[in-house]
C-alpha cells in the first residue's frame, strides 16, 4: 500500500474522498432536487475533464486529468448515493 501512496496516487484518492464528503454533507443540507442539480453539474465538469484530457492534452499530463476526473466523478456519485439513502431512513 505505501508504494502506491509513493507513486503519486496520493492527491487523486484524497480529492476523490474530499468530493465524496462534501458531497455527503451537502445531502443533509439541501433537497434532493438541488442535491441532484450539483451532482449533475459536477458530473459534467468531471466528463468534460475526461473529454478535454482526450481530445486536446494527451499523453502522460492528459492520463493524469483523466484519472482526477474519473476519482472526482465516483466521489461525487458515491457521495451523493450515500447521502440519499442515509436520509431517506432518517426520514421514516
Amino acid at each position: 500500500m505505501s508504494t502506491l501512496m509513493l507513486a503519486g496516487w496520493t492527491p487523486i484518492l484524497v480529492l476523490g474522498i474530499l468530493f465524496l464528503m462534501v458531497v455527503y454533507f451537502i445531502a443533509h443540507k439541501v433537497s434532493r432536487k438541488t442535491l441532484y442539480s450539483v451532482s449533475f453539474i459536477l458530473s459534467l465538469i468531471c466528463i468534460g475533464l475526461v473529454i478535454y484530457s482526450i481530445y486536446f492534452v494527451r499523453g502522460w499530463d492528459g492520463l493524469g486529468y483523466l484519472f482526477t476526473a474519473v476519482s472526482v466523478l465516483a466521489g461525487t456519485w458515491i457521495g451523493t448515493l450515500m447521502g440519499l439513502l442515509n436520509t431517506s431512513k432518517q426520514a421514516y
